[in-house]
């Protein structure tokens, strides 16, 4: 279906805003990964956005940046809290 995690959160209606539109240019899809699931490492923007979000954790990653696919099959993740 061509679509990353935040276009799936919001499909689901889940509190996941993604203002930037999917451009690694907020973090209103902030996110953490729960499973194992390899993912390809974050850009230079995506580390830059997460730097500036509120509650990040190693396992911190923005939703509009994992495409998905289905090697993905079973991924968990848990929404980050909304912080100010």
């Amino acid at each position: 279906m061509n679509m990353n995690m935040m276009e799936l959160c919001k499909s689901a209606e889940l509190p996941v805003e993604g203002t930037c539109g999917g451009m690694a240019m907020c973090a209103s899809c902030h996110m953490y990964i729960e499973s194992d699931h390899e993912l390809h490492e974050a850009t230079d923007d995506e580390e830059d956005m997460l730097d500036q979000a509120f509650f990040v954790e190693g396992n911190s990653r923005l939703g509009c940046q994992i495409q998905l696919h289905q090697d993905l099959d079973g991924l968990v993740v848990r929404l980050a809290p909304v912080g100010e």
